[in-house]
């Protein structure tokens, strides 16, 4: 009779470490997307220093623009700052170009080994330290991106990054890229790492080009890395 007792104990001990494993474990909190966008927007703004990688899926023919852009950047509200090299179509020429941008101010090494400033407007190209200007910048993309909806999981190497999807008016976007001045709105998709909430990637997607669908890719790496840009001598 105590054998059968035992046994018949055996399975409820196997089962209360399981249960008070639970318990100890506390639920998992979610955020509403809109929330998430605004910690990863602080997030950004906060980071000093960072690395980024733009990309454009095609440029149509015979219009200027930027194929890609690899640099570190400063976030800062009165001195953000660029320094990098980019690829792309400038007054109708394919060109690869190392470029400065402080503030407002621009030099570029094209054709040359030195840097002479230049006026990023007149070659139809938007100054990319505009994109690290805190407030205005890339944190502005999610202050103001609506129907904000939590998508799929996506890995970036060891890191698993959950997705939002929404739609941006056509206005923060023209102001960045010095371009889509047809497009009402755009679509984006933001790739967000969920313990740090920082902001990845952002793919956005519309009439950058009149009449032709083009998208441009931020990927965003490297947080608070120490970033120094000089005006060249």
């Amino acid at each position: 009779m105590r054998r059968r007792v035992v046994l018949a104990l055996v399975p409820a001990l196997l089962v209360l470490p399981a249960c008070s494993g639970g318990e100890d474990s506390p639920p998992e909190e979610t955020q509403a997307p809109e929330q998430v966008l605004q910690a990863a927007r602080e997030r950004f703004e906060a980071a000093g220093g960072l690395h980024i990688e733009l990309t454009s899926s095609t440029i149509p023919e015979g219009r200027d623009g930027v194929s890609r852009a690899v640099g570190d950047g400063i976030v800062d509200a009165e001195r953000p700052a660029f320094t990098g090299e980019i690829t792309g179509r400038i007054q109708g020429n394919p060109a690869g170009v190392e470029l400065i941008a402080i503030d407002e101010e621009t030099w570029m090494s094209f054709f040359t080994e030195d840097f002479n400033p230049v006026d990023m407007a007149d070659l139809g190209a938007p100054n990319p330290a505009e994109l690290f200007r805190s407030e205005t910048g890339v944190g502005r993309l999610l202050a103001e991106t609506t129907q904000v909806q939590a998508g799929e999981k996506s890995r970036d190497g060891k890191d698993v990054l959950q997705t939002y999807s929404g739609t941006l008016p056509a206005g923060p976007v023209q102001d960045l890229f010095a371009l889509g001045e047809a497009a009402q709105s755009f679509d984006v998709t933001y790739s967000i790492e969920p313990t740090s909430g920082e902001l990845r990637a952002a793919k956005i997607s519309g009439e950058f080009y009149e009449g032709s669908t083009t998208s441009y890719s931020v990927n965003l790496s490297e947080y608070g890395k120490s970033v120094t840009v000089d005006e060249p001598a």
